[in-house]
């Protein structure tokens, strides 16, 4: 079955249940971790099942051994149902999934990976056991590395070719090295980040163009550069941009977001990545602060609550964030 789960990982497993009950649990986790989806088993006689979960920073890796399932996401569009709205990374390591969403028919096949959006419609189908990895990226963390994740949904991408294969790699390291890595999570969960972009083939301008796609990606790859700037500010990079400050809040405005929205997530991670870094452990969390962009260490502790659900110091001690 693999290796056993980490010390800090959640994990469930079928052995011991009865069927009924197995699978009933089974169903019920995954429409709330994953997505409201409904599991059709193929052979509930002999359904055998597991999962583990480990915490990557923002992120929330899955590792599934499945039976042969079809999975039906059973929701409203747009919506997640009672797990959290994410962009999914589903990588097969065993047994090939047929895929069904918008219209497009496909299959993931061992050692290839797609992204999903778990607020719209999918369906897969899993013919024999197999097993699985799950990343779960919530959307405004993944659009600093993917501004645009909707354009790369449903496009199955192989690790064991080009820049996919490091993110491969990774993956496949996670499973039984994320208890010894040499860096924090948040901070792993960046070279995911940054690896994942690479595999896709996301691609950069460095000028702004009159495409709206193209300069709401500059935009916000303008704010990842210079978030520690503390006079950074919409209408300066809307004049980078060759734009007028309107334009671009109704760019954020379209993809669901505003600057200041963009510009404080963007400083309270990488704040919420240098305190949880050993090498920055002496560093005053007022210092903290002033490294990401905050003038006011008092105004970056509120926000710092209200996003994590904890103060800096507690983060830096190792609590782990409230929902």
């Amino acid at each position: 079955m693999g290796v056993p789960p980490s010390k800090d990982a959640e994990s469930w497993t079928s052995a011991g249940l009865a069927t009924g009950q197995a699978i009933s649990q089974w169903r019920e986790w995954a429409a709330s971790t994953i997505a409201p989806i409904e599991v059709e088993v193929f052979d509930a006689d002999s359904f055998s099942a597991r999962w583990i979960s480990h915490g990557i920073g923002q992120l929330r890796l899955l590792h599934l051994y499945a039976p042969a399932q079809r999975v039906t996401h059973t929701g409203t569009e747009g919506s997640a149902g009672r797990a959290s709205p994410s962009i999914q990374l589903v990588y097969s390591r065993r047994g090939a999934m047929k895929t069904l969403m918008e219209g497009k028919s496909f299959t993931i096949e061992p050692g290839q990976f797609v992204l999903l959006d778990n607020r719209r419609f999918y369906q897969m189908e899993m013919r024999t056991e197999h097993e699985a990895l799950d990343l779960m990226m919530p959307q405004p963390w993944l659009e600093r590395h993917l501004p645009d994740p909707g354009a790369l949904l449903g496009r199955p991408i192989d690790t064991r070719e080009g820049w996919g294969r490091p993110l491969g790699a990774l993956l496949e390291t996670l499973m039984d090295g994320l208890d010894v890595a040499p860096l924090p999570r948040p901070l792993i969960a960046e070279q995911i980040g940054s690896l994942l972009a690479l595999a896709t083939g996301f691609e950069d301008t460095n000028t702004c163009t009159p495409h709206r796609g193209q300069l709401a990606r500059r935009i916000l790859r303008r704010i990842e550069s210079d978030y520690a700037d503390p006079a950074l500010s919409p209408e300066r990079v809307a004049e980078a941009c060759g734009i007028s400050k309107r334009y671009l809040q109704t760019l954020l405005a379209g993809s669901g977001t505003s600057f200041v929205q963009e510009l404080n997530a963007m400083r309270l991670e990488r704040a919420s990545d240098l305190l949880a870094d050993p090498r920055a452990r002496s560093l005053p969390v007022a210092d903290v602060a002033y490294r990401s962009g905050f003038l006011d260490p008092g105004y970056f502790t509120r926000l710092f609550r209200k996003r994590f659900g904890i103060t800096p110091s507690e983060w830096r001690a190792g609590h782990p964030p409230q929902s």
